[in-house]
């Protein structure tokens, strides 16, 4: 689960909030909500935004997202 960790260490050091980030996959805060609990994995699609949105490269990978 690197992968929600990346995502929540980036929001903060880029002062943004997770509800502007999910505005911008667009997806709702509900779902952003899930796949950084660990409840769901952002489908191919999505985590290609995030990568386009973020530039964290590892996010792309589905195991990132997968509880080890």
């Amino acid at each position: 689960m690197e992968a929600q960790t990346k995502i929540r260490q980036w929001c903060k050091e880029d002062g943004r909030k997770l509800s502007w980030l999910a505005l911008q996959i667009p997806i709702t805060s509900g779902q952003l909500t899930r796949w950084l609990k660990g409840r769901s994995v952002p489908s191919a699609v999505y985590r290609n935004r995030l990568v386009d949105i973020t530039g964290i490269e590892e996010l792309r990978r589905e195991e990132s997202w997968v509880k080890q």
